[in-house]
């Protein structure tokens, strides 16, 4: 098993499958920490968990110590680590894992290292589906354990914009069990201090309305809002990197909400069309646009209709002609500039890109080579 040498990286992502996310235990905040830590070192093409390196150093500096570790602490608490169970419910099924299998200290080296249960592996590995990604920084400054998992669960539900959890699963994700049986003492302890410290401190805000059942709150609705954050000091080209992958995060999260999956790569892409076709508000038209076409039931293929809707825009535009003839059939009466809904020979394109997307970097020539074919037949069909 290898152990790959790691340096702090707080603007790195964390990614989670959603059955993780909602899974129920109870973790102290610097046991969260740890966690999200070394899922943090998780690359996406990982086929197997490794063991993890955390810096002695600065794991004593999350405790809040001062000067040279205090390896007796360290130890108690990886000990302790090593102890905690989740469960995860699966339909009928309700399993009990355990975060950890294995902890090695090396004074020496100045690291600890950790290795997940592998029975963790479809949770954190080569995610394709129903899973959340956010940044790590943003958890990092979080000092109650409470904020930590509430953050999580509205990450998980922030493409929604709002979600209703019943209280008493609401009360099992974030660990509190039942340590606030009576609401108001839940209110004062968890959801209050939570709201305040996750909209100071982190990339979203929320609110909460009480819903209840014959007088006695029995759920709360969640309303979640992006909030901008401009970190402090940030070099340039890595502000960049992080929001172009924050936007791909954010439009996967759009189309997975209608089954559906979309490579980096061919984000990239329509992204580079979505520019030209609406300029500066370009994310928000593209979102917009993505969940009309999603919602069609004639439309087989939406990713490849979204691409070839984009080429058409782009195409009259640089042809100086009205850009906003180009729309998505409506009840309303909008209309497409093609009667077609699309070409019978792209309905399989889609498909065909993601398999090929989903292999090995030596296969990027033969993707670019499809995509000019592709652009290539798009120009012959509208001619």
């Amino acid at each position: 098993m290898q152990t790959p040498a790691v340096q702090p990286q707080y603007n790195s992502a964390v990614t989670k499958s959603n059955a993780l996310i909602e899974a129920n235990y109870k973790l102290s905040t610097i046991e969260q920490k740890i966690i999200l830590y070394i899922i943090s070192q998780i690359r996406k093409d990982d086929a197997d968990f490794k063991m993890y390196k955390l810096p002695i150093q600065e794991f004593s500096e999350l405790l809040g110590y001062r000067g040279s570790p205090k390896y007796t602490e360290l130890r108690e608490i990886t000990k302790n680590l090593m102890r905690k169970v989740l469960e995860i419910r699966e339909g009928q099924k309700l399993k009990q894992l355990s975060w950890v299998s294995y902890v090695e200290y090396d004074e020496h080296s100045g690291y600890v290292s950790l290795a997940f249960d592998p029975r963790l592996k479809p949770y954190l590995l080569q995610l394709k589906r129903e899973f959340t990604t956010y940044r790590l920084k943003n958890v990092m400054e979080l000092k109650s354990s409470y904020s930590i998992r509430m953050y999580e669960l509205l990450k998980r539900w922030q493409y929604m914009g709002e979600i209703v959890i019943r209280l008493d699963d609401l009360r099992m994700m974030v660990g509190a069990g039942d340590k606030y049986s009576e609401y108001h003492n839940f209110k004062k302890r968890v959801l209050n201090p939570a709201r305040k410290e996750i909209s100071e401190k982190t990339d979203i805000m929320f609110t909460y309305e009480e819903i209840r059942e014959k007088r006695k709150v029995a759920a709360i609705r969640f309303q979640i809002r992006e909030k901008v954050v401009e970190p402090a000091v940030v070099a340039l080209e890595e502000k960049k990197e992080a929001q172009a992958d924050d936007r791909y995060l954010q439009f996967l999260a759009v189309v997975q909400a209608y089954d559906r999956y979309i490579t980096e790569q061919q984000f990239t892409k329509i992204a580079v069309l979505a520019q030209k076709a609406f300029g500066g508000n370009w994310m928000d038209e593209l979102i917009q646009t993505a969940r009309r076409i999603m919602q069609r039931n004639d439309i087989r293929e939406p990713i490849a209709f979204l691409t070839y809707f984009l080429n058409e825009k782009v195409q009259r535009i640089q042809a100086g002609i009205d850009p906003n003839e180009v729309t998505i059939h409506s009840h309303g009466g909008a209309r497409f500039v093609r009667r077609e809904i699309v070409p019978d020979w792209l309905r399989g394109y889609e498909e065909q890109l993601a398999a090929e997307s989903a292999k090995s970097k030596e296969v990027d020539e033969d993707i670019e080579q499809m995509r000019r074919e592709l652009e290539e037949r798009l120009k012959k069909y509208k001619d």
